[in-house]
């Protein structure tokens, strides 16, 4: 890599731990739609950079940094000792709106259940529907190393864009019909 290829991928790098602050930013402090916006402009425009740096390994580079960023978010907080970040949001949500107590075992299961779906569930879609795009983009000559490579960073681009929405949505029932939609489907699409 030049100098150049290394400036644009400190530049990507950069834009990329922005970007993630930003997000957290907008979910930490809700109503402020513009964060999210130039969230995922940077986001997006990392990954441009990246790509233009270094090629797909540049974009896995990029995607490296944003995981480790969002896991500097929640661990360094936890690892300190004190409250996770959330809990500001969650005690200004409760107190705004009161509701009726849940039992807590039914509360932690409700938890399980939503780590399920955006976690394993949201993993398994973006496996599969990434494994339909490979079906779709793979070269009838040559080697499929390349559409390979495009097909397991759009898992895990379509793995983060499933799980937040599934827990952007409120209402259990439909995110677990949303999810379990997309499954289906994307099975079908990698394996019909």
């Amino acid at each position: 890599m030049s100098t150049a290829d290394w400036s644009l991928m400190i530049l990507a790098s950069l834009m990329t731990l922005a970007g993630v602050g930003l997000l957290f930013l907008s979910w930490k402090k809700a109503g402020r739609p513009a964060a999210i916006l130039v969230g995922w402009a940077m986001l997006a425009g990392a990954l441009v950079l990246s790509l233009l740096a270094n090629g797909d390994r540049g974009i896995a580079q990029t995607a490296l940094v944003a995981m480790a960023a969002a896991m500097a978010i929640f661990a360094v907080p936890l690892l300190g000792g004190i409250a996770p970040p959330f809990a500001e949001v969650r005690a200004r949500q409760n107190s705004a709106a009161p509701k009726a107590r849940r039992h807590p075992v039914l509360a932690g299961l409700s938890g399980f259940w939503t780590f399920l779906l955006a976690g394993p569930v949201a993993g398994a879609t973006a496996f599969f529907a990434s494994a339909g795009f490979f079906r779709v983009i793979r070269p009838a000559d040559g080697s499929p190393a390349t559409a390979g490579a495009i097909a397991i960073i759009a898992a895990i681009l379509i793995w983060a864009v499933l799980s937040v929405l599934l827990l952007i949505e409120p209402r259990r029932g439909r995110r677990s019909f949303y999810a379990g939609l997309g499954f289906v489907a994307s099975a079908a699409a990698a394996f019909i």
